[in-house]
């Protein structure tokens, strides 16, 4: 086993909240960039430095529990608003071929065809069954 190998064993390592740290403090770093401005760029420097600071700090602990429950706790946050990008990019790569529509009853999105017309559709979460122009 190398040295890197032992210095790491029993330390935290690399999770969700990590990385959202460093590619925040990434962009707040090139933003700084274009900032004119001693004091503004002095400050947006502090932050990028805390900002990696703490996510190689959450790296090295070896307080495993207090670091799990703080990604448990940015996760909650973090997955419905990573869902939601996500299906708004599948919406926007699939608008040629397919229409998202709600249903009446339940309000959930529904993927339907792009053919001109009127469409019957059920929906697979409430059994809903209604008509669709499009």
């Amino acid at each position: 086993m190398n040295k890197f190998m032992r210095f790491m064993q029993g330390r935290y390592g690399f999770d969700t909240l990590n990385g959202f740290l460093f590619v925040l403090a990434l962009l707040v770093h090139i933003a700084n960039i274009f900032v004119w401005g001693y004091i503004p760029s002095i400050v947006l420097y502090v932050v990028s430095t805390a900002l990696m600071g703490w996510a190689i700090f959450r790296s090295l602990s070896r307080n495993i529990n207090m670091r799990s429950r703080e990604n448990r706790i940015f996760r909650k946050a973090y997955d419905p608003v990573k869902k939601w990008a996500l299906f708004r990019i599948r919406k926007f790569r699939e608008r040629k071929d397919f229409k998202y529509i709600k249903c009446p009853a339940c309000k959930a999105q529904l993927r339907v065809k792009n053919q001109k017309g009127q469409h019957g559709v059920r929906c697979p979460k409430c059994r809903y069954e209604f008509k669709v122009k499009i």
